[in-house]
């Protein structure tokens, strides 16, 4: 019988505990938090998110026994690589080619670098999806991306040959509601990190305000 009043004893002080640090300013302060990490999650999906990524392969290497010749434009390569640039829309609204900004701004493009060598470049419509409009324009350095819409989760690629193994392309410019474009993370990544990161938080703040609870408790036993 004791032990049965002792275990609803303690279990009320359990819940109370938990009641008391929900309503502590540590407590108030984590629902501050998740309400605003939360509040933002739901704008930043609400709107056109252009994230890009990139995947590299040799083409054609020197190394290699090759019974082919690579040839393009009439000079002859023994070693070249290919790059696929990905741009997506990762966002919940479609984006229109005429929400971007024009050339000579801030135009969506992929930028090259000066030692990677180009070759060529297409737009490769075997993995871009089928119901986008869309071309590539070199201006200058840059490879400019031109299209009609890019709806949710729709993407536009583009196949660069290139020499230089090592050449890094990236994706840049600004629309509306685009501020600016970002390297791929996987939705898994990206919930691994918020997960992780608040539970940190979470566990830190509740692990303090434990341990003052039980030294204000341990000194008025004293």
């Amino acid at each position: 019988m004791f032990e049965k009043k002792q275990i609803k004893r303690d279990w009320k002080e359990v819940v109370k505990a938990f009641w008391d640090f929900w309503t502590s300013k540590t407590g108030a302060f984590i629902l501050a938090v998740s309400g605003i990490v939360f509040g933002y999650y739901i704008f930043y999906i609400s709107r056109p998110i252009l994230k890009y990524d990139t995947e590299k392969v040799t083409f054609i290497s020197s190394q290699n026994d090759n019974d082919y010749n690579v040839s393009v434009h009439g000079k002859e390569y023994k070693d070249l690589y290919l790059t696929r640039v990905y741009l997506q829309n990762k966002g919940a609204m479609a984006l229109s080619g005429g929400d971007v900004s024009k050339i000579g701004h801030d135009p969506i493009r992929i930028t090259i670098p000066d030692d990677a060598g180009l070759v060529h470049y297409t737009l490769d419509n075997t993995v871009t999806t089928n119901a986008i409009t869309a071309k590539l324009e070199k201006i200058g350095k840059d490879l400019i991306i031109k299209f009609d819409y890019l709806n949710p989760d729709y993407q536009i690629v583009a196949s660069l040959l290139h020499e230089k193994p090592d050449a890094e392309f990236k994706v840049t410019g600004s629309a509306l509601n685009v501020n600016e474009i970002t390297k791929e993370w996987s939705d898994k990544a990206i919930k691994t990190y918020v997960l992780w990161s608040l539970g940190s938080l979470y566990l830190v703040l509740l692990l303090l305000y434990i341990y003052q609870h039980w030294q204000k408790r341990k000194f008025r036993k004293v």
